[in-house]
């Protein structure tokens, strides 16, 4: 099978993160009158190498492998990907797999292939899980509305922590437009510029410096993108922040539920909670 990319031990954690709540979701739904569903907009190829030191990598199963291995399986299995190369190598995995007659492999743009999937749901019927696993910052807020409208997903939404600070320049007036198209499509708002952007403390006296710089670092992003969330969601707790190995912040994987059911909303932040927590050291 065609291997995904490198990543590192925080690929092996977000995918533990994951594997652990699937094994709880149809176990917890099992006997319930749903159809359920995993849906994975970034899919990779079902395998993953992950540097484990200067010199070492490993061999691990990506997410689409995880999501078919789980114990009590779902009912239909959803991957959208944009790469030929990976497409080839999940419908490899669909075909090799007992439950690939479960399977749609979806060869396009995640914004547009989710949506196609999103619609062809009844949503009062169905549950499931959502894995939003981008590189970057290829998600638009659009897609997490989208997501949220349904009221029967969980979803754990991975946020680039680096793709943010490498668009949100510490000082305001080096945003070119570009980057602040991306950081706008991306947060759905721009009013990402009041949360993180203030005047310096000090000011230069010949006022050659910078009028507005970024600060609070990456709590204050964090804390802007669930709020965000918060608009659209019932719930979305503290994210889970991964980091490289000089213990700089990669990524934050979020947890929300779209159901606002509170019976739902209180079993699905609990174990989240308790899963992320084993982690999140």
């Amino acid at each position: 099978m065609t291997k995904h990319r490198f990543g590192g031990l925080w690929t092996q954690q977000k995918l533990t993160v994951l594997q652990e709540y699937l094994g709880f979701f149809t176990k917890a739904l099992m006997a319930k009158p749903f159809k359920l569903v995993y849906i994975d907009t970034f899919a990779g190829t079902g395998k993953c190498l992950i540097k484990t030191g200067p010199e070492g990598q490993s061999e691990i199963d990506g997410s689409a492998s995880i999501a078919l291995n789980t114990p009590r399986p779902f009912d239909e299995y959803f991957f959208i990907e944009a790469r030929r190369k990976h497409i080839k190598a999940l419908q490899a995995l669909k075909e090799s797999h007992a439950l690939g007659d479960r399977v749609h492999v979806v060869h396009g743009d995640a914004r547009a292939e989710l949506s196609s999937v999103l619609t062809k749901h009844n949503w009062r019927s169905t549950r499931g899980v959502l894995f939003l696993d981008p590189y970057g910052l290829q998600c638009s807020w659009d897609m997490v509305q989208r997501i949220a409208a349904t009221k029967a997903l969980d979803v754990f939404f991975l946020v680039s922590v680096s793709g943010i600070t490498r668009q949100a320049s510490t000082d305001l007036s080096k945003v070119d437009q570009d980057k602040e198209r991306a950081l706008t499509d991306f947060l759905g708002t721009e009013e990402w510029k009041r949360a993180w952007y203030q005047p310096p403390p000090q000011s230069d006296l010949f006022g050659d410096g910078p009028e507005l710089v970024r600060e609070g670092g990456v709590q204050a992003i964090l804390q802007f993108v669930r709020r965000r969330m918060g608009d659209v969601f019932p719930h979305v707790g503290e994210p889970m922040i991964l980091k490289n190995g000089q213990n700089a912040a990669l990524f934050a994987l979020f947890f929300a539920v779209s159901n606002d059911s509170e019976a739902a909303v209180k079993l699905a932040s609990k174990v989240s909670r308790e899963i992320l927590s084993k982690l999140d050291k």
